[in-house]
């Protein structure tokens, strides 16, 4: 299996990602941290809690950005608590970040593994661009990305036309689209359709594993999020989907286009705006042109569904 990057912001969905590489036997080469649904230092503290919860101890933690490009912050506590991890009081890890930052470990490790990583970002994109500006050969190193992130064809979710890693940071993004490199983007399009139900809630609920029991306290906040948002009890596994898909693309079926990122709309700043015309002839040709983009036409739900479900088994 190729060695995997996560790049998270981590909060509830982070931590499901991360409980879900693990227990699909992903080889985490390390974690980078970026500001995004709690403040920077608070989701590098998550990030070591969860790696250590699950079993993931001895992945490495890279601090990074603690703020956008080019416009203020923006966290989300509202979906994810305070703590970033649903109010659950998780155990901290006795651990600490490493002391490099994050895009210069994203340059190093992609330098150290050429051609051998899958880097997955599943926060604002913040780090991933420091990362390209800083070294020529980032680029070429990474083997593929996988980002969760947009919405094309449907509506944002924290503007109308905005998913929030993208608003978080558009400037990143618009970078980070805009490289020759094999990049997958699972956007709103995909993720609003992963919603659990109310048999998987109860499953779930049972679980045993410090992993899960970490996970579960946490998603209990999340649930009530949705809850209130949705008017039935579920929650949305946006992260978990973009770890799913990096580690078995097989699961999706995918279209090609041409995509960017808008940075002066008046009310469209954020989105992502691909080319959806019927006719634009990109294929898998394209891969490594910049700006185009493979995102998620269709996936097997219920097996996404089903190997979530094996994260909470004993």
């Amino acid at each position: 299996m190729r060695k995997v990057i996560l790049d998270c912001d981590t909060g509830i969905d982070d931590a499901l990602a991360i409980l879900y590489g693990q227990r699909m036997g992903v080889d985490y080469l390390a974690c980078t941290v970026t500001h995004g649904n709690v403040d920077v230092d608070q989701a590098t503290r998550n990030t070591l809690t969860v790696l250590d919860a699950v079993g993931a101890n001895h992945v490495p933690v890279y601090r990074g950005a603690s703020r956008p490009l080019a416009q203020p912050l923006t966290t989300a506590e509202h979906v994810h608590g305070q703590d970033g991890l649903g109010n659950s009081k998780a155990t901290p890890s006795p651990r600490h970040a490493q002391p490099q930052s994050a895009a210069a470990a994203l340059v190093d490790l992609a330098g150290n593994h050429p051609g051998q990583i899958t880097l997955v970002a599943v926060g604002p994109l913040t780090n991933v661009a420091l990362a390209v500006m800083a070294d020529d050969d980032f680029v070429a190193n990474i083997a593929n990305v996988v980002i969760m992130g947009g919405a094309l064809g449907v509506a944002g979710n924290v503007t109308p036309v905005a998913e929030a890693n993208i608003a978080s940071d558009p400037e990143a993004a618009h970078i980070v689209f805009s490289q020759p490199w094999d990049l997958t983007v699972v956007g709103l399009e995909a993720t609003q359709r992963t919603a659990i139900t109310p048999e998987m809630i109860d499953t779930i609920s049972t679980t045993s594993t410090p992993g899960g029991v970490l996970a579960w306290n946490a998603m209990d906040f999340y649930i009530d999020f949705y809850t209130q948002t949705l008017g039935h009890p579920t929650c949305v596994l946006h992260d978990p989907l973009a770890m799913a898909l990096a580690l078995d693309p097989d699961l999706a079926t995918y279209r090609y286009t041409h995509a960017q990122v808008e940075l002066r709309g008046e009310f469209t700043r954020g989105q992502v705006v691909g080319d959806l015309r019927p006719l634009t002839g990109y294929d898998s040709s394209h891969a490594h042109e910049p700006g185009v983009i493979r995102y998620v036409e269709d996936f097997d739900l219920a097996e996404f569904h089903r190997r979530f479900l094996t994260c909470f088994e004993a």
